[in-house]
């Protein structure tokens, strides 16, 4: 209760809501970076189209079976920040690594990796969101991490069209710069 008899509203906007919505947003930008070049970059590399769905439907599974097994184990852990922290970092370096891919198994390799990561970070995500705010505001916190992954996913697809004419159509370069969002 506020001094005056009026009950006060909960807090939402916290250090863990903010902090995750802006991990969110730039995991999300860094990443969407990588999406929006990679058929272009596996043209370059002469691998037939084919590959780009083989790529994504095997990451897609690795990162399902990773939340699957992340949010099982997230419920038995005294301490889940290392976790996500672990998954976003694991979300960059995978994604940073396009830049060192010579063939489409690497780049298969490095998405695979990259969607682990993000895999196992998710589940652990929401946990530390829903424990870090009342359940009467579950929707605002929830929906402010959504809100700042979508704008990471807008953002993203821009940065890579105004940044890869800057860096000569390189993209391991464009990958390298990946890490710095």
């Amino acid at each position: 209760m506020k001094p005056h008899g009026t009950p006060s509203r909960p807090r939402w906007l916290n250090g863990t809501v903010l902090g995750i919505g802006l991990a969110s947003l730039f995991s999300d930008w860094s990443h969407e970076i990588a999406t929006t070049v990679m058929p272009a970059f596996l043209a370059t590399m002469g691998v037939a189209a084919a590959w780009l769905g083989i790529i994504e439907d095997v990451s897609d599974g690795l990162s399902s079976f990773a939340k699957m097994a992340s949010g099982y184990y997230t419920d038995k852990l005294p301490r889940r920040k290392p976790i996500a922290v672990a998954g976003y970092l694991v979300t960059a370096l995978g994604t940073a690594a396009f830049g060192l891919a010579t063939s489409a198994w690497h780049v298969l390799l490095a998405r695979a990796t990259a969607w682990f990561g993000r895999g196992v970070r998710t589940p652990v995500r929401k946990a530390l969101l829903a424990g870090s705010v009342t359940p009467e505001t579950y929707g605002r916190a929830f929906g402010f991490e959504r809100m700042m992954d979508t704008l990471g996913a807008i953002v993203g697809p821009a940065t890579a069209f105004v940044l890869l004419p800057w860096v000569g159509h390189h993209y391991p370069t464009l990958f390298a710069l990946t890490l710095n969002r």
